[in-house]
């Protein structure tokens, strides 16, 4: 017999995450001198316009999320999660995470790989961040260090508990998901 599920961080990857979702990204820049203006160095720039100018061009992106992981593992649970952002069926993004939860039931040590383009190992990076959960395992904050910026990243379960919106902003641009949870 598991380990009870009963805590936020808990409900929220175990009850309410498990499985397969699927559904858009969309990604604007606040304006090109924000961006121009950002202390983040060349090649994140050139990742930012890459990703503001084809989505524009070509619309929101396909975004795949599959959570899995073990309730039992650790002191609250151990999760992963593998995020695929596609467009026009190339790899622009891929998200590999584990989530340590804590046993305080709220906050989650995120272990993350990531790597931009279809090309494995070239813009491909290793980094830790926190995490927040809330609302009864319903709401999800991330404070993420990406592209050379720290962004924050919040999401809500609807009250179906088979969808789920999520806004990512830093100061020069924002990131929006809207996902849905496939099969039974």
């Amino acid at each position: 017999m598991g380990r009870e599920i009963t805590k936020d961080n808990q409900i929220y990857y175990f009850r309410v995450g498990q499985g397969r979702w699927v559904g858009r990204f969309g990604f604007a820049l606040n304006s090109w001198g924000a961006l121009r203006g950002a202390p983040i160095g060349a090649k994140n720039q050139l990742l930012a316009a890459s990703m503001a100018i084809l989505i524009r061009l070509t619309g929101r992106a396909d975004l795949e999320s599959v959570i899995g992981g073990d309730p039992d593992a650790g002191e609250a649970g151990v999760a992963t999660n593998v995020v695929r952002i596609t467009r026009l069926g190339a790899t622009l993004y891929l998200l590999r995470e584990t989530y340590t939860l804590a046993a305080d039931g709220v906050r989650v040590s995120v272990e993350a790989n990531e790597r931009f383009g279809p090309i494995p190992g070239i813009l491909s990076r290793h980094f830790t961040y926190p995490a927040e959960i809330h609302d009864g395992g319903t709401r999800s904050v991330y404070h993420m260090p990406l592209l050379g910026s720290p962004w924050l990243a919040q999401y809500k379960v609807a009250d179906d508990k088979r969808h789920l919106s999520g806004e990512l902003v830093c100061d020069w641009a924002r990131a929006t998901e809207n996902i849905a949870r496939t099969g039974a």
